[in-house]
């Protein structure tokens, strides 16, 4: 399942969370109220909000931030007008008051979870098994919870990172590095240039993940105009992959139901952000069983399929269910157990061949043909892995010349030809057709005439 449904379950949104965490395109947008519910607790509030932490600025540079029209007015605009005011009051340029500006916000930010935090949060941050992280925090919070695990990133890096190790990209910057910090209006001027690196790579993020949005309300510009893009810009064919936005949003009273939001962006509710990690936590700790089992039968399958006996051999050419329930798996799992397949067939095919050496065997080429439309019927063409593809056409030609009802043709052949053609799609017909044309393949062309005329 690539996309969740409309008729959504808190079941099927968190396992939807976790399949995406599996399949390794889960990244998350983390904000200032994550950094909120992982160090305050009431009594001492630490961490602060973008509005807070103007409003200390401020006061610490004594500047009556009471005076700063606020109404309708977006932080960038009032930290520029807060700039402004200092500039006038400290008589220094605007340029040397922003400066100083960024270097209090940078100190205000050194927040650091302490080991009772750390003991709280780490585990449930590392079991969403992030591929990145962008956050509009200036703080490290973040890497203080993926220690070992996870690297800092600036708005000016490009957001990539050794495998294993999970991108943090701060997006409006990041504190250890005071000049880069993001705050006012001017900083945000070259984050919407039509080619800006920035917007254009965290638009595909969103386009190619399933992006997990914590503590955050979706109101920065910037973040707004990319999810813009990855529906309108970089739009494209229905995803192969898991594709949503997920939001986690703390309410006293939390709607039991997620639902969809006018950006049609999933909406799960919690009443706080430990509860959601503990729901999740049993999702995941469930599924990972379920993937261990998978895991164990793959493996089963592919060193079975690397040595195959007798006895499997023939069970694949005469057990239906058998033969049905590998390609099923195959289908769901080709890039695990394709190479050793592709071999294993061979050698089915040769034993179809086997059998029919003796006069009048023709049942072995109805099992030939037999084998071959049962592959091509439980792939989609664009499923099947291009090597599974030749070695299926390249036998289907073969036993191609035996499908008649001519004497020295297979009866057999051809009533399962004629029973079962009709069943190829399309475009498997298509692209045999067109295999047929580049190897002079004779018998599958004279084959899918049927079909196609």
């Amino acid at each position: 399942m690539n996309k969740l449904s409309d008729n959504l379950t808190r079941q099927e949104v968190l396992e939807f969370i976790s399949d995406s965490s599996t399949y390794g395109n889960l990244g998350s947008f983390i904000g200032a109220g994550f950094s909120k519910a992982v160090l305050n607790n009431g009594f001492t509030d630490i961490a602060l909000s973008w509005g807070e932490l103007l409003e200390t600025v401020a006061k610490q540079l004594d500047i009556g931030y009471e005076n700063i029209w606020k109404e309708g007015v977006s932080y960038p605009e009032i930290a520029t007008k807060l700039c402004e005011t200092y500039s006038k009051k400290a008589n220094k340029t605007y340029e040397e008051a922003l400066r100083r500006i960024k270097k209090e916000i940078a100190k205000l930010t050194s927040w650091y979870p302490d080991k009772e935090q750390r003991a709280k949060f780490s585990p449930n941050l590392n079991n969403l098994n992030l591929s990145w992280v962008i956050t509009t925090n200036y703080d490290l919070v973040v890497e203080s919870l993926l220690t070992g695990n996870s690297v800092p990133l600036g708005p000016n890096d490009p957001l990539m990172a050794p495998i294993g190790v999970v991108p943090v990209f701060h997006l409006h910057g990041i504190r250890t590095n005071p000049e880069e910090i993001i705050i006012v209006q001017e900083d945000y001027v070259g984050l919407f240039r039509p080619t800006e690196y920035r917007q254009i790579k965290l638009a595909l993020m969103i386009k190619e993940s399933t992006m997990l949005i914590i503590g955050y309300g979706l109101g920065d510009v910037n973040v707004l105009t990319a999810l813009d893009w990855s529906k309108n810009v970089f739009k494209g064919e229905t995803e192969n992959y898991p594709n949503e936005i997920i939001q986690v949003v703390r309410k006293d009273n939390p709607k039991e139901v997620p639902y969809r939001d006018r950006n049609s962006i999933v909406v799960i509710e919690t009443s706080s952000l430990e509860k959601f990690f503990e729901e999740f936590s049993e999702v995941r700790k469930v599924k990972k069983k379920e993937e261990k089992k998978k895991k164990k039968v793959l493996q089963k399958l592919a060193k079975d399929l690397d040595n195959p006996d007798e006895s499997m051999i023939d069970k694949f050419i005469d057990d239906d269910k058998y033969r049905k329930k590998v390609l099923k798996i195959l289908s769901s799992f080709s890039n695990d157990l394709i190479s050793g397949f592709v071999s294993f067939l061979n050698k089915c095919i040769d034993e179809t061949w086997a059998r029919s050496e003796s006069n009048g065997a023709f049942q072995g080429y109805a099992d030939n043909l037999t084998i071959i439309l049962d592959i091509f019927t439980s792939f989609t063409l664009k499923q099947m892995p291009p090597a599974l593809f030749e070695t299926t056409a390249y036998a289907f030609h073969r036993v191609g010349y035996f499908v008649g009802n001519e004497v020295g043709k297979s009866f057999a052949a051809k009533r399962v030809w004629d029973s079962r053609k009709g069943d190829l799609s399309a475009d498997i017909v298509a692209e045999l057709e067109s295999f047929a044309n580049q190897n002079y393949y004779t018998y599958i062309k004279i084959l899918c005439r049927e079909i196609t005329v």
